[in-house]
């Protein structure tokens, strides 16, 4: 792993989650492979097959909502022979509904990147919402 890699991903995951919040939908799309291959798992069990799927609910996400903002965290990078790499981070969302209201989840996620030619691409991310305390 060189340390030029883990520079690159640490400021394409940055990249990736200020595209989120500013609902910028075409640079958050490029953080992507957009092959019909790549596979979302959301922390409600939803999974889409393909990137035209998961586009379609940011989409809506994005247009409905008042506001979003995602926070990553404590993120562990961990990249094989510069081509390949996974990271496990913590995760916020909030989002502000128009009516004001607010939901807030939070959990860990799993993400899949490659490079591919000069930049990294997700292939496939996971999220998982923390256990409810007891």
């Amino acid at each position: 792993m060189s340390v030029e890699s883990l520079k690159e991903l640490e400021d394409f995951f940055r990249s990736m989650r200020q595209a989120f919040n500013s609902r910028d939908l075409k640079t958050f799309r490029s953080h992507f492979w957009t092959d019909k291959r790549f596979q979302n798992l959301d922390a409600s069990g939803r999974r889409d097959h393909g990137w035209g799927e998961f586009e379609e609910v940011l989409d809506q996400e994005f247009r409905y909502m008042e506001s979003v903002k995602l926070e990553i965290k404590d993120t562990e990078i961990q990249v094989f022979e510069d081509q390949f790499a996974t990271a496990v981070a913590a995760w916020k969302l909030t989002q502000i509904d128009p009516e004001g209201r607010g939901v807030e989840q939070n959990g860990r996620a799993t993400y899949s990147v490659c490079r591919m030619g000069d930049d990294w691409k997700i292939v496939a991310q996971h999220y998982s919402q923390m256990p409810a305390e007891s």
